[in-house]
C-alpha cells in the first residue's frame, strides 16, 4: 500500500497548485503528492515547469491528480460549457499529466457535475456518462485513467454514493474509466464498505480518506472505529495495493506538519492489519 497527501483542501502557500507543500509532505514520509488538476492544466508554461522540476528534485512523483475540472467548466444543464471547450481543457490537462507521470485523474468536480434546479435528473445523468465517456477516449491517448469520485450529497447531486458511480462507469464502458472510493463520502452517505465488494478488484485504482467528523487528519481513531478497520479489511479482500491518498482539511495550519505525520503513522498501522 502506497500512501498519499492531498493538497486540494489545504490553506493556500506559496508555490504553483499547491506544490509549496512537496518538500514537507516528502520529509514527513509520504510516499508520493496529489495535486489538483484543474488548478495544474491552467498553470502558465513556465509555472509547470517549476512544478515538475521540484518534484524531480524531491524524488516525489504525482502518480495520480484530483480536482478534475474547475467550476468553470460545466457538464450538465442547458447552459453546459461547450464540447469544444470541454475537450480543449481536456487534451491540455492529460498532456499535463503524461508531462508529469501522472496515470490516474479523480473525477469529482462537484460544481461542474450538479444537476442544476429545474433541470431533468436523468437527463443530467447521461450528459456526465456522455463526457466521462468523451474524456475517457482523450485519456487514452496519453495513458491516463479517469476515476469517477462519489461526492456526498452536501457537494453534489449526482453520483453521491459509490454504488452510482458505479453504474456510471459501467455505463461508459471503457477499459480506462473506473472507480475512486473516498472514504469520507462513504461514511457521510453511510454506505458500509462492503459495497465495494459488489464492483470487485477490476473497478477500484485509486481511493481518497479523511475523518467522518471535521473531514480531518487520522491523529487517531476516537470515532472512526470499527468503520476503518472494515474498509481496510475490504481493501485487502479485494487485492488493492494502489494509493491511500489523505485528502482532509486543518483547523490550525500551523500544525499541519504534526498532523500529516500522525496520519501517517496511524494509516499505516490500520492498513498493515
Amino acid at each position: 500500500m502506497r500512501f498519499g497527501c492531498c493538497v486540494n483542501l489545504l490553506p493556500p502557500r506559496e508555490g504553483p497548485a499547491g506544490s509549496g507543500y512537496a518538500r514537507e509532505i516528502k520529509e514527513a514520509g509520504y510516499d508520493y503528492i496529489e495535486l489538483p488538476l484543474s488548478q495544474i492544466a491552467q498553470l502558465e508554461e513556465e509555472e509547470f515547469q517549476r512544478v515538475r522540476e521540484l518534484l524531480e528534485e524531491l524524488d516525489l512523483p504525482c502518480p495520480c491528480c484530483n480536482a478534475f475540472l474547475p467550476p468553470s467548466i460545466r457538464v450538465t444543464g442547458e447552459d453546459h460549457t461547450s464540447e469544444g471547450e470541454q475537450e480543449r481543457y481536456l487534451v491540455q490537462a492529460f498532456r499535463r499529466m503524461e508531462a508529469m507521470g501522472a496515470s490516474c485523474a479523480g473525477f469529482g468536480s462537484p460544481q461542474s457535475r450538479t444537476c442544476p434546479e429545474g433541470f431533468p435528473m436523468e437527463r443530467a445523468l447521461e450528459q456526465v456518462i456522455d463526457f466521462l465517456r468523451r474524456a475517457g477516449r482523450i485519456a487514452q491517448d496519453y495513458g491516463v485513467t479517469v476515476a469517477i469520485e462519489h461526492n456526498n450529497r452536501a457537494e453534489t447531486n449526482l453520483l453521491n454514493r459509490y454504488a452510482q458511480g458505479l453504474s456510471a462507469a459501467r455505463a461508459v464502458d471503457l477499459p480506462n474509466v473506473k472507480m475512486l472510493c473516498d472514504y469520507y463520502h462513504l461514511r457521510y452517505e453511510g454506505e458500509s464498505p462492503q459495497v465495494l465488494l459488489e464492483g470487485g478488484p477490476e473497478w477500484l485504482v485509486h481511493t481518497h480518506i479523511a475523518t467522518l467528523k471535521g473531514r480531518g487528519y487520522f491523529t487517531s481513531l476516537e470515532g472512526e472505529e470499527p468503520m476503518v478497520w472494515d474498509y481496510a479489511q475490504v481493501l485487502k479482500r479485494l487485492g488493492y495495493s494502489g494509493g491511500v491518498s489523505i485528502e482532509a482539511q486543518v483547523e490550525r495550519p500551523a500544525l499541519w506538519r504534526r498532523e500529516a505525520e500522525e496520519n501517517l503513522r496511524v494509516l499505516r498501522q490500520v492498513f498493515s492489519r
